[in-house]
């Protein structure tokens, strides 16, 4: 009977780092669903469906190519 749960507590322990894995994680949100504020009307879109320009080496987020072009040109927010 002890060799039995012995051999149960050994798979157990070998098991479990693997099934750890499989579980999404408690806090750990997915990058490509954070809300980015486009610069120029202040719109909140999620990341992955955002147009990303570069300006300065710096990453901006867009909520469209219409947006992009305006703030490229220099255009005020109306």
């Amino acid at each position: 009977m002890l060799l039995i749960l012995a051999l149960l507590l050994a798979c157990f322990i070998l098991v479990s780092p693997l099934l750890r894995g499989w579980r999404p994680r408690l806090g750990g949100e997915d990058r490509s669903n954070q809300l980015v504020k486009d610069p120029f009307c202040g719109t909140y879109v999620p990341r992955s469906r955002a147009v990303r320009r570069e300006s300065g080496g710096e990453a901006l987020h867009f909520c469209s190519t219409d947006c992009a072009a305006r703030f490229a040109r220099g255009e005020r927010p109306v």
